[in-house]
Protein backbone atom coordinates (compact mmCIF):
# COMPACT_ATOMS: atom_id res chain seq x y z
CA UNK A 1 0.00 0.00 0.00
CA UNK A 2 2.30 2.29 0.98
CA UNK A 3 6.20 3.04 2.17
CA UNK A 4 8.03 5.40 4.19
CA UNK A 5 11.59 6.05 3.34
CA UNK A 6 13.67 8.64 5.35
CA UNK A 7 15.86 9.45 2.51
CA UNK A 8 16.37 9.03 -1.49
CA UNK A 9 17.78 5.78 -0.86
CA UNK A 10 14.61 4.42 0.33
CA UNK A 11 15.71 3.61 3.89
CA UNK A 12 13.45 0.58 5.15
CA UNK A 13 10.13 1.80 7.42
CA UNK A 14 10.59 2.48 11.64
CA UNK A 15 8.98 3.89 13.90
CA UNK A 16 8.97 7.40 15.98
CA UNK A 17 9.13 7.30 19.58
CA UNK A 18 7.83 10.16 22.29
CA UNK A 19 9.71 9.80 25.50
CA UNK A 20 8.46 11.21 28.25
CA UNK A 21 10.52 13.01 31.27
CA UNK A 22 11.56 9.72 33.25
CA UNK A 23 12.60 8.61 29.70
CA UNK A 24 9.66 5.90 29.23
CA UNK A 25 9.18 4.93 25.77
CA UNK A 26 5.94 5.15 23.62
CA UNK A 27 5.96 3.58 20.11
CA UNK A 28 4.19 5.60 17.46
CA UNK A 29 4.09 3.89 14.15
CA UNK A 30 4.89 5.76 11.07
CA UNK A 31 2.82 4.09 8.51
CA UNK A 32 -0.07 6.11 9.92
CA UNK A 33 -2.44 8.59 8.50
CA UNK A 34 -0.25 12.22 8.33
CA UNK A 35 -2.24 13.84 10.64
CA UNK A 36 0.09 13.43 13.46
CA UNK A 37 -0.66 15.74 15.79
CA UNK A 38 -3.62 13.82 17.76
CA UNK A 39 -1.33 10.95 18.30
CA UNK A 40 1.55 12.92 19.52
CA UNK A 41 -1.05 14.67 22.35
CA UNK A 42 -2.20 10.92 22.77
CA UNK A 43 1.05 9.66 23.46
CA UNK A 44 2.32 13.00 25.88
CA UNK A 45 -0.89 11.78 27.67
CA UNK A 46 0.07 8.58 28.09
CA UNK A 47 4.05 9.22 29.43
CA UNK A 48 2.47 11.56 31.87
CA UNK A 49 0.19 8.68 33.15
CA UNK A 50 3.25 6.55 33.33
CA UNK A 51 5.24 9.40 34.88
CA UNK A 52 3.13 9.47 37.66
CA UNK A 53 2.46 5.96 38.42
CA UNK A 54 5.09 4.91 41.71
CA UNK A 55 8.01 3.25 40.22
CA UNK A 56 9.27 0.09 41.78
CA UNK A 57 12.24 0.65 43.79
CA UNK A 58 15.58 -0.03 42.31
CA UNK A 59 17.91 -3.07 43.32
CA UNK A 60 21.15 -2.86 44.00
CA UNK A 61 23.57 -4.54 42.46
CA UNK A 62 24.91 -5.94 45.77
CA UNK A 63 21.01 -7.67 46.81
CA UNK A 64 20.62 -8.83 43.16
CA UNK A 65 24.05 -10.69 43.57
CA UNK A 66 22.95 -11.88 47.11
CA UNK A 67 19.55 -12.85 45.52
CA UNK A 68 20.85 -15.10 42.87
CA UNK A 69 24.05 -16.56 44.83
CA UNK A 70 26.88 -14.66 42.09
CA UNK A 71 29.74 -12.75 44.08
CA UNK A 72 30.51 -9.18 43.20
CA UNK A 73 33.65 -10.00 41.32
CA UNK A 74 31.40 -12.12 39.14
CA UNK A 75 28.88 -9.80 38.36
CA UNK A 76 30.63 -7.68 35.75
CA UNK A 77 27.81 -7.71 33.61
CA UNK A 78 25.77 -5.28 36.17
CA UNK A 79 28.77 -2.84 36.41
CA UNK A 80 27.78 0.59 36.56
CA UNK A 81 30.73 1.73 35.23
CA UNK A 82 29.95 -0.27 31.84
CA UNK A 83 28.86 1.97 28.54
CA UNK A 84 29.36 -0.91 26.26
CA UNK A 85 25.77 -1.51 25.81
CA UNK A 86 23.86 0.99 23.99
CA UNK A 87 19.74 1.51 24.64
CA UNK A 88 18.24 -0.74 22.63
CA UNK A 89 14.60 0.48 22.17
CA UNK A 90 13.68 3.51 20.42
CA UNK A 91 16.79 3.48 18.15
CA UNK A 92 16.42 4.11 14.25
CA UNK A 93 18.60 4.38 11.16
CA UNK A 94 20.90 7.74 11.27
CA UNK A 95 19.32 9.64 8.62
CA UNK A 96 21.73 11.50 6.16
CA UNK A 97 22.13 15.61 6.87
CA UNK A 98 20.33 16.41 2.99
CA UNK A 99 17.60 13.70 4.01
CA UNK A 100 13.80 13.82 4.47
CA UNK A 101 11.49 11.97 5.32
CA UNK A 102 8.44 10.88 2.75
CA UNK A 103 5.85 8.71 2.47
CA UNK A 104 4.75 7.01 -1.21
CA UNK A 105 0.79 5.90 -1.47
CA UNK A 106 -0.79 3.99 -4.37
CA UNK A 107 -4.50 4.47 -5.32
CA UNK A 108 -5.48 2.37 -2.76
CA UNK A 109 -3.10 3.54 0.14
CA UNK A 110 -4.70 7.16 -0.56
CA UNK A 111 -8.07 6.06 -0.16
CA UNK A 112 -7.84 4.22 3.20
CA UNK A 113 -5.59 7.45 4.03
CA UNK A 114 -9.04 9.42 3.43
CA UNK A 115 -11.20 6.39 5.10
CA UNK A 116 -8.99 6.29 8.37
CA UNK A 117 -9.33 10.22 8.78
CA UNK A 118 -12.91 9.85 8.06
CA UNK A 119 -13.68 7.10 10.89
CA UNK A 120 -11.15 8.98 13.28
CA UNK A 121 -13.75 11.89 13.00
CA UNK A 122 -16.92 10.84 12.95
CA UNK A 123 -17.18 10.18 16.53
CA UNK A 124 -15.87 13.37 17.55
CA UNK A 125 -18.24 15.18 15.14
CA UNK A 126 -21.60 13.01 15.45
CA UNK A 127 -22.21 12.91 12.00
CA UNK A 128 -23.02 10.86 9.09
CA UNK A 129 -19.77 9.34 6.98
CA UNK A 130 -20.95 11.19 3.67
CA UNK A 131 -21.17 14.91 6.16
CA UNK A 132 -18.39 14.09 7.75
CA UNK A 133 -16.28 13.51 4.51
CA UNK A 134 -17.68 16.72 3.13
CA UNK A 135 -16.79 19.11 6.31
CA UNK A 136 -13.21 17.29 5.68
CA UNK A 137 -12.72 18.80 2.35
CA UNK A 138 -14.48 21.82 3.11
CA UNK A 139 -11.52 22.57 5.33
CA UNK A 140 -9.17 20.68 3.18
CA UNK A 141 -8.51 18.02 5.78
CA UNK A 142 -7.49 19.86 8.38
CA UNK A 143 -8.81 18.47 11.46
CA UNK A 144 -8.22 20.76 14.71
CA UNK A 145 -9.59 23.96 12.74
CA UNK A 146 -12.95 21.70 11.99
CA UNK A 147 -13.03 20.69 15.49
CA UNK A 148 -12.66 24.57 16.78
CA UNK A 149 -15.28 25.45 14.37
CA UNK A 150 -17.76 22.73 15.26
CA UNK A 151 -17.59 22.81 18.96
CA UNK A 152 -18.39 26.60 18.61
CA UNK A 153 -21.15 26.52 16.16
CA UNK A 154 -21.69 23.06 14.57
CA UNK A 155 -24.97 25.04 12.82
CA UNK A 156 -22.97 27.77 11.19
CA UNK A 157 -20.09 25.32 10.44
CA UNK A 158 -22.22 23.04 8.18
CA UNK A 159 -24.03 26.55 6.81
CA UNK A 160 -20.73 27.36 5.58
CA UNK A 161 -19.75 24.14 3.94
CA UNK A 162 -23.41 24.03 2.41
CA UNK A 163 -24.61 21.06 4.90
CA UNK A 164 -27.45 20.84 7.22
CA UNK A 165 -27.71 19.23 10.63
CA UNK A 166 -29.84 16.47 9.83
CA UNK A 167 -30.69 15.82 5.91
CA UNK A 168 -33.10 13.86 4.72
CA UNK A 169 -32.49 10.22 3.41
CA UNK A 170 -31.44 10.80 -0.43
CA UNK A 171 -33.52 9.49 -3.43
CA UNK A 172 -34.35 9.47 -6.62
CA UNK A 173 -38.49 10.40 -6.61
CA UNK A 174 -41.28 10.17 -9.36
CA UNK A 175 -44.84 11.00 -8.99
CA UNK A 176 -45.50 13.95 -7.93
CA UNK A 177 -48.09 16.30 -10.66
CA UNK A 178 -47.32 19.51 -9.30
CA UNK A 179 -43.37 18.74 -10.10
CA UNK A 180 -41.65 21.24 -12.87
CA UNK A 181 -38.07 20.80 -14.00
CA UNK A 182 -36.03 24.20 -13.23
CA UNK A 183 -33.72 23.20 -16.41
CA UNK A 184 -35.76 21.82 -19.52
CA UNK A 185 -39.53 22.84 -17.88
CA UNK A 186 -40.37 18.75 -18.50
CA UNK A 187 -43.36 17.95 -15.89
CA UNK A 188 -45.67 15.04 -15.15
CA UNK A 189 -46.00 12.82 -12.92
CA UNK A 190 -43.94 10.09 -14.50
CA UNK A 191 -41.17 12.44 -14.73
CA UNK A 192 -38.04 11.17 -12.18
CA UNK A 193 -36.82 14.41 -10.44
CA UNK A 194 -33.96 14.98 -7.91
CA UNK A 195 -33.28 17.18 -5.23
CA UNK A 196 -30.99 17.95 -2.78
CA UNK A 197 -31.40 19.45 1.00
CA UNK A 198 -31.75 22.91 -0.46
CA UNK A 199 -35.27 22.20 -2.25
CA UNK A 200 -33.92 22.62 -5.50
CA UNK A 201 -35.06 19.31 -7.79
CA UNK A 202 -34.24 18.88 -11.74
CA UNK A 203 -35.26 15.84 -13.38
CA UNK A 204 -32.59 13.15 -13.53
CA UNK A 205 -31.76 13.88 -16.89
CA UNK A 206 -30.55 17.42 -16.22
CA UNK A 207 -29.03 16.51 -13.01
CA UNK A 208 -26.92 13.56 -14.50
CA UNK A 209 -25.88 16.08 -17.62
CA UNK A 210 -24.57 18.81 -15.60
CA UNK A 211 -23.02 16.48 -12.64
CA UNK A 212 -21.57 14.65 -15.96
CA UNK A 213 -20.47 17.82 -17.54
CA UNK A 214 -18.96 18.98 -14.38
CA UNK A 215 -16.98 15.53 -13.53
CA UNK A 216 -15.54 15.84 -16.82
CA UNK A 217 -13.78 19.10 -16.57
CA UNK A 218 -12.11 17.87 -13.46
CA UNK A 219 -14.19 18.45 -10.57
CA UNK A 220 -15.51 16.18 -8.11
CA UNK A 221 -16.62 17.03 -4.39
CA UNK A 222 -16.74 20.68 -5.40
CA UNK A 223 -20.11 20.33 -7.32
CA UNK A 224 -22.96 22.07 -5.81
CA UNK A 225 -26.72 22.63 -6.66
CA UNK A 226 -27.33 23.58 -10.23
CA UNK A 227 -29.86 26.28 -8.66
CA UNK A 228 -28.15 29.54 -9.30
CA UNK A 229 -25.98 30.77 -6.59
CA UNK A 230 -27.45 27.76 -4.13
CA UNK A 231 -23.96 26.94 -2.08
CA UNK A 232 -25.22 22.78 -1.54
CA UNK A 233 -22.74 20.76 -2.10
CA UNK A 234 -23.75 17.48 -4.30
CA UNK A 235 -22.19 15.29 -2.62
CA UNK A 236 -20.35 11.74 -2.52
CA UNK A 237 -23.68 9.91 -1.70
CA UNK A 238 -25.83 11.73 -3.91
CA UNK A 239 -23.49 11.41 -6.70
CA UNK A 240 -23.22 8.22 -7.04
CA UNK A 241 -26.93 7.47 -6.72
CA UNK A 242 -27.15 9.95 -10.06
CA UNK A 243 -24.48 8.09 -12.04
CA UNK A 244 -25.01 4.45 -11.01
CA UNK A 245 -25.85 3.69 -14.80
CA UNK A 246 -23.16 6.04 -15.96
CA UNK A 247 -19.87 3.52 -14.79
CA UNK A 248 -17.31 5.46 -17.05
CA UNK A 249 -18.30 8.71 -15.52
CA UNK A 250 -18.62 7.43 -11.88
CA UNK A 251 -15.23 6.22 -12.44
CA UNK A 252 -13.67 9.59 -13.70
CA UNK A 253 -15.50 10.94 -10.44
CA UNK A 254 -13.86 8.63 -7.92
CA UNK A 255 -10.32 9.23 -9.62
CA UNK A 256 -11.46 12.94 -9.66
CA UNK A 257 -12.07 12.49 -5.78
CA UNK A 258 -8.67 11.00 -4.84
CA UNK A 259 -7.14 13.59 -6.63
CA UNK A 260 -8.51 16.53 -5.19
CA UNK A 261 -7.17 14.63 -1.81
CA UNK A 262 -3.92 14.61 -2.68
CA UNK A 263 -4.42 18.61 -4.53
CA UNK A 264 -5.97 20.06 -1.83
CA UNK A 265 -3.20 19.35 0.76
CA UNK A 266 0.43 20.75 0.69
CA UNK A 267 1.80 18.08 2.43
CA UNK A 268 0.89 15.96 -0.80
CA UNK A 269 1.87 15.65 -4.28
CA UNK A 270 1.46 13.58 -7.39
CA UNK A 271 4.75 12.06 -9.10
CA UNK A 272 5.38 14.30 -12.06
CA UNK A 273 6.50 11.30 -14.43
CA UNK A 274 4.17 10.43 -17.20
CA UNK A 275 1.51 8.04 -16.26
CA UNK A 276 2.79 7.83 -12.71
CA UNK A 277 -0.03 6.40 -10.27
CA UNK A 278 1.97 6.97 -6.96
CA UNK A 279 1.61 10.25 -4.76
CA UNK A 280 3.90 11.08 -1.83
CA UNK A 281 3.72 12.35 1.36
CA UNK A 282 6.63 15.36 2.53
CA UNK A 283 5.96 17.32 5.81
CA UNK A 284 8.74 19.83 5.20
CA UNK A 285 7.01 23.29 5.38
CA UNK A 286 7.56 25.61 2.54
CA UNK A 287 8.86 27.75 4.75
CA UNK A 288 12.35 25.54 5.12
CA UNK A 289 12.60 24.96 1.50
CA UNK A 290 15.02 28.13 1.37
CA UNK A 291 17.41 25.78 3.10
CA UNK A 292 16.33 22.45 2.79
CA UNK A 293 16.24 20.54 -0.80
CA UNK A 294 13.45 18.07 -0.34
CA UNK A 295 14.44 15.37 -2.78
CA UNK A 296 12.14 12.17 -2.68
CA UNK A 297 12.09 8.82 -4.81
CA UNK A 298 8.42 7.67 -5.96
CA UNK A 299 8.40 3.51 -6.04
CA UNK A 300 8.06 4.10 -10.34
CA UNK A 301 12.24 5.29 -9.81
CA UNK A 302 11.33 8.89 -10.52
CA UNK A 303 13.61 10.78 -8.38
CA UNK A 304 12.31 15.07 -7.45
CA UNK A 305 11.81 17.64 -5.77
CA UNK A 306 8.79 17.96 -3.55
CA UNK A 307 8.98 21.63 -3.44
CA UNK A 308 8.90 22.70 -7.37
CA UNK A 309 8.84 19.18 -9.02
CA UNK A 310 11.69 19.72 -10.88
CA UNK A 311 14.10 16.65 -10.80
CA UNK A 312 16.63 16.09 -7.97
CA UNK A 313 18.69 19.31 -8.00
CA UNK A 314 20.46 18.50 -5.00
CA UNK A 315 22.41 20.75 -3.56
CA UNK A 316 21.04 23.46 -5.10
CA UNK A 317 17.83 24.93 -3.66
CA UNK A 318 14.50 25.88 -5.30
CA UNK A 319 14.76 29.39 -5.36
CA UNK A 320 18.36 29.13 -7.16
CA UNK A 321 17.31 26.82 -9.46
CA UNK A 322 14.42 28.74 -10.52
CA UNK A 323 16.21 32.08 -10.99
CA UNK A 324 19.10 29.79 -12.89
CA UNK A 325 16.59 27.78 -15.44
CA UNK A 326 15.19 31.27 -16.35
CA UNK A 327 18.41 32.49 -17.00
CA UNK A 328 19.34 29.78 -19.27
CA UNK A 329 16.17 29.62 -21.01
CA UNK A 330 16.60 33.66 -21.68
CA UNK A 331 20.88 33.86 -22.23
CA UNK A 332 22.13 30.59 -23.30
CA UNK A 333 21.32 30.35 -26.76
CA UNK A 334 22.98 33.22 -27.94
CA UNK A 335 25.28 33.94 -25.50
CA UNK A 336 28.13 32.67 -27.21
CA UNK A 337 27.09 34.12 -30.33
CA UNK A 338 26.81 37.40 -28.63
CA UNK A 339 30.05 37.05 -27.32
CA UNK A 340 32.00 36.76 -30.52
CA UNK A 341 30.30 39.20 -32.56
CA UNK A 342 28.85 41.65 -30.84
CA UNK A 343 29.29 44.69 -28.19
CA UNK A 344 27.19 46.75 -26.10
CA UNK A 345 27.11 50.31 -26.57
CA UNK A 346 28.74 52.43 -24.09
CA UNK A 347 25.50 54.06 -23.51
CA UNK A 348 22.62 52.59 -23.38
CA UNK A 349 24.01 49.10 -23.52
CA UNK A 350 22.58 47.72 -26.38
CA UNK A 351 23.69 45.12 -28.21
CA UNK A 352 25.16 46.48 -31.68
CA UNK A 353 26.64 44.16 -34.58
CA UNK A 354 29.69 45.50 -36.32
CA UNK A 355 28.16 45.36 -40.39
CA UNK A 356 31.23 47.28 -42.21
CA UNK A 357 34.60 48.15 -42.34
CA UNK A 358 34.47 51.72 -40.76
CA UNK A 359 34.93 51.85 -36.96
CA UNK A 360 32.35 55.07 -36.87
CA UNK A 361 29.88 53.10 -35.14
CA UNK A 362 26.66 55.07 -34.80
CA UNK A 363 23.81 53.10 -32.37
CA UNK A 364 20.26 53.03 -33.48
CA UNK A 365 19.03 53.24 -29.98
CA UNK A 366 20.68 56.80 -28.58
CA UNK A 367 22.32 57.88 -31.58
CA UNK A 368 25.57 57.53 -29.35
CA UNK A 369 28.71 57.67 -31.86
CA UNK A 370 31.59 55.74 -31.12
CA UNK A 371 35.02 53.95 -31.85
CA UNK A 372 34.64 50.06 -32.35
CA UNK A 373 38.08 49.69 -31.31
CA UNK A 374 38.49 51.58 -28.15
CA UNK A 375 34.68 51.84 -27.68
CA UNK A 376 35.41 55.72 -26.91
CA UNK A 377 33.45 58.66 -28.17
CA UNK A 378 34.05 59.48 -31.59
CA UNK A 379 33.88 63.19 -31.31
CA UNK A 380 37.73 62.84 -28.94
CA UNK A 381 39.03 61.05 -32.62
CA UNK A 382 39.75 64.19 -34.28
CA UNK A 383 41.35 63.51 -37.95
CA UNK A 384 41.99 59.85 -37.27
CA UNK A 385 38.85 58.44 -38.75
CA UNK A 386 40.16 54.59 -39.08
CA UNK A 387 42.76 54.34 -36.68
CA UNK A 388 42.10 54.67 -32.95
CA UNK A 389 45.63 54.90 -30.89
CA UNK A 390 43.82 56.57 -27.83
CA UNK A 391 43.72 53.60 -25.26
CA UNK A 392 44.88 56.25 -22.17
CA UNK A 393 42.45 58.43 -22.74
CA UNK A 394 39.75 58.91 -19.77
CA UNK A 395 36.36 58.57 -21.96
CA UNK A 396 38.24 55.54 -23.77
CA UNK A 397 39.51 54.03 -20.84
CA UNK A 398 35.51 54.60 -18.92
CA UNK A 399 33.65 53.27 -21.67
CA UNK A 400 36.32 50.18 -22.02
CA UNK A 401 35.69 49.20 -18.38
CA UNK A 402 31.91 49.27 -18.49
CA UNK A 403 31.91 46.57 -21.59
CA UNK A 404 35.13 44.21 -19.98
CA UNK A 405 32.64 44.63 -16.93
CA UNK A 406 29.41 43.44 -18.75
CA UNK A 407 31.71 41.16 -20.95
CA UNK A 408 33.38 39.92 -17.63
CA UNK A 409 29.81 39.13 -16.29
CA UNK A 410 29.23 36.62 -19.37
CA UNK A 411 32.70 35.01 -19.30
CA UNK A 412 31.40 34.11 -15.54
CA UNK A 413 27.97 32.85 -16.41
CA UNK A 414 29.44 30.96 -19.66
CA UNK A 415 31.92 29.01 -17.11
CA UNK A 416 29.33 28.01 -15.14
CA UNK A 417 26.88 27.65 -17.62
CA UNK A 418 28.99 25.02 -19.87
CA UNK A 419 30.30 23.00 -16.68
CA UNK A 420 26.59 22.81 -15.83
CA UNK A 421 25.79 21.67 -19.45
CA UNK A 422 28.42 19.13 -19.62
CA UNK A 423 27.34 17.05 -16.90
CA UNK A 424 23.78 17.22 -18.12
CA UNK A 425 24.92 15.89 -21.65
CA UNK A 426 26.95 13.16 -19.45
CA UNK A 427 23.86 12.29 -17.67
CA UNK A 428 21.82 11.65 -20.96
CA UNK A 429 24.68 9.43 -22.58
CA UNK A 430 24.03 7.11 -19.50
CA UNK A 431 21.70 5.49 -21.07
CA UNK A 432 24.40 4.41 -23.93
CA UNK A 433 27.07 3.73 -21.61
CA UNK A 434 24.43 1.55 -19.35
CA UNK A 435 23.98 -0.11 -23.27
CA UNK A 436 27.80 -0.27 -23.44
CA UNK A 437 28.03 -1.37 -20.04
CA UNK A 438 25.81 -4.52 -20.29
CA UNK A 439 27.82 -5.83 -23.74
CA UNK A 440 30.78 -5.77 -21.65
CA UNK A 441 29.31 -7.69 -18.65
CA UNK A 442 27.83 -9.98 -21.49
CA UNK A 443 31.44 -10.43 -22.53
CA UNK A 444 32.68 -11.13 -19.53
CA UNK A 445 30.51 -13.63 -18.82
CA UNK A 446 31.61 -15.49 -22.01
CA UNK A 447 34.98 -15.13 -21.45
CA UNK A 448 35.55 -15.62 -18.05
CA UNK A 449 32.44 -17.94 -17.26
CA UNK A 450 31.14 -15.74 -14.36
CA UNK A 451 27.57 -15.42 -13.43
CA UNK A 452 25.66 -12.49 -14.18
CA UNK A 453 25.34 -11.36 -10.57
CA UNK A 454 29.33 -11.52 -10.83
CA UNK A 455 29.64 -9.09 -13.54
CA UNK A 456 26.92 -6.49 -11.61
CA UNK A 457 29.50 -4.21 -10.10
CA UNK A 458 29.87 -2.38 -13.55
CA UNK A 459 25.65 -1.59 -13.62
CA UNK A 460 26.32 -0.67 -9.95
CA UNK A 461 28.98 1.79 -10.54
CA UNK A 462 27.20 3.37 -13.87
CA UNK A 463 24.24 4.14 -11.47
CA UNK A 464 26.67 5.92 -9.25
CA UNK A 465 27.94 7.90 -11.84
CA UNK A 466 24.33 9.22 -12.99
CA UNK A 467 23.65 9.66 -9.41
CA UNK A 468 26.55 12.37 -9.36
CA UNK A 469 26.51 14.04 -12.38
CA UNK A 470 23.27 15.24 -11.77
CA UNK A 471 24.56 16.66 -8.28
CA UNK A 472 28.11 17.67 -9.89
CA UNK A 473 25.29 19.53 -12.53
CA UNK A 474 23.24 21.51 -9.95
CA UNK A 475 26.25 22.22 -7.88
CA UNK A 476 27.31 24.85 -10.60
CA UNK A 477 23.99 26.56 -10.20
CA UNK A 478 24.83 27.18 -6.42
CA UNK A 479 28.20 27.93 -6.95
CA UNK A 480 27.56 30.37 -9.35
CA UNK A 481 24.78 32.35 -7.25
CA UNK A 482 27.38 31.88 -4.07
CA UNK A 483 29.54 35.16 -3.47
CA UNK A 484 33.34 34.66 -3.11
CA UNK A 485 34.44 34.18 0.42
CA UNK A 486 36.66 31.11 1.94
CA UNK A 487 33.24 29.04 2.18
CA UNK A 488 33.04 29.06 -1.00
CA UNK A 489 36.58 28.02 -1.72
CA UNK A 490 35.91 25.00 0.81
CA UNK A 491 32.54 24.45 -1.09
CA UNK A 492 34.62 24.18 -4.57
CA UNK A 493 37.48 22.11 -3.41
CA UNK A 494 34.53 19.47 -2.06
CA UNK A 495 32.85 19.77 -5.69
CA UNK A 496 36.67 19.21 -7.47
CA UNK A 497 37.18 16.06 -5.42
CA UNK A 498 34.20 14.91 -6.45
CA UNK A 499 34.60 15.75 -9.99
CA UNK A 500 37.99 14.21 -10.49
CA UNK A 501 36.59 10.57 -9.25
CA UNK A 502 33.64 10.49 -11.06
CA UNK A 503 35.99 11.75 -14.56
CA UNK A 504 38.09 8.53 -13.21
CA UNK A 505 35.61 5.96 -12.20
CA UNK A 506 34.21 6.82 -15.85
CA UNK A 507 37.29 5.96 -17.40
CA UNK A 508 37.02 2.80 -15.88
CA UNK A 509 33.90 1.66 -16.66
CA UNK A 510 34.09 2.61 -20.14
CA UNK A 511 37.28 -0.01 -21.11
CA UNK A 512 37.14 -2.07 -17.74
CA UNK A 513 38.21 -5.11 -19.98
CA UNK A 514 41.86 -5.10 -20.69
CA UNK A 515 45.05 -7.13 -19.69
CA UNK A 516 44.24 -7.29 -15.87
CA UNK A 517 42.57 -10.38 -14.35
CA UNK A 518 38.76 -9.66 -13.37
CA UNK A 519 39.65 -10.06 -9.87
CA UNK A 520 41.60 -6.37 -10.61
CA UNK A 521 38.70 -4.65 -12.65
CA UNK A 522 36.52 -5.78 -10.44
CA UNK A 523 38.60 -4.51 -7.33
CA UNK A 524 39.43 -1.12 -9.00
CA UNK A 525 35.88 -0.19 -10.27
CA UNK A 526 34.15 -0.82 -6.31
CA UNK A 527 36.52 0.69 -4.85
CA UNK A 528 36.48 4.03 -6.78
CA UNK A 529 32.91 3.71 -6.50
CA UNK A 530 33.01 3.30 -3.22
CA UNK A 531 35.57 6.76 -2.96
CA UNK A 532 33.07 8.30 -5.42
CA UNK A 533 29.74 7.43 -3.10
CA UNK A 534 32.16 8.63 0.04
CA UNK A 535 32.79 12.33 -1.68
CA UNK A 536 29.09 12.69 -3.02
CA UNK A 537 28.09 12.41 0.27
CA UNK A 538 30.61 14.81 2.07
CA UNK A 539 28.98 17.24 -0.80
CA UNK A 540 25.99 16.96 0.16
CA UNK A 541 26.34 16.67 3.94
CA UNK A 542 28.54 19.76 3.87
CA UNK A 543 26.77 21.98 1.15
CA UNK A 544 22.88 20.80 3.28
CA UNK A 545 24.49 21.54 6.93
CA UNK A 546 25.66 24.82 4.89
CA UNK A 547 22.55 26.09 3.60
CA UNK A 548 20.98 25.72 7.25
CA UNK A 549 23.86 27.80 9.00
CA UNK A 550 23.39 30.35 6.20
CA UNK A 551 27.30 29.85 5.83
CA UNK A 552 27.06 31.07 2.25
CA UNK A 553 25.75 34.78 0.92
CA UNK A 554 24.28 34.48 -2.44
CA UNK A 555 23.79 36.80 -4.96
CA UNK A 556 20.37 38.44 -5.96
Amino acid sequence: MSDYQSDSYMDEDYDEFVYSEDESVISISSDNSHHGQARTRAAAAAAATIQSQPSAPAQSQTQYSADYGYEDEECDFFDDNDNDFERAIGTRPTKKAWAVDFKVYDPDGLSATQKATVDRMMPLLATSRGTTTLLLRCYLWREEPLVEDFIADSERTLAKSGLVAHPKPLRIESGNDEFTCEICFTSGADEQYFGLTCGHSFCTDCYVTYAAGKIREGESWRIRCPAPKCKTLLGEESARLLLAEHTDVLDRYEVNLTRSFVNDLDSFTWCPAPNCQYAVECLVPRSAMMTVIPTVNCKCGKAFCFGCKVDDHMPAPCYLVDKWLKKCKDDSETANWLKANTKECTKCKSIIEKNGGCNHMTCRECQHHFCWVCMGPWNEHGQQFYSCNRFSEDSSKNARDSVSKSRAQLERYLHYYTRYNNHEQSVKLARQLLATTEKNMEQMQREMTLSWIEVQFLSDAVDVLSVCRTTLKWSYVLAYYMMSDNQKIIFENNQSDLEMATEQLNELVENPIGQSSIEDIKRKIIDKSTYVKSRWETLLSDTSLGLQENRWQFEE
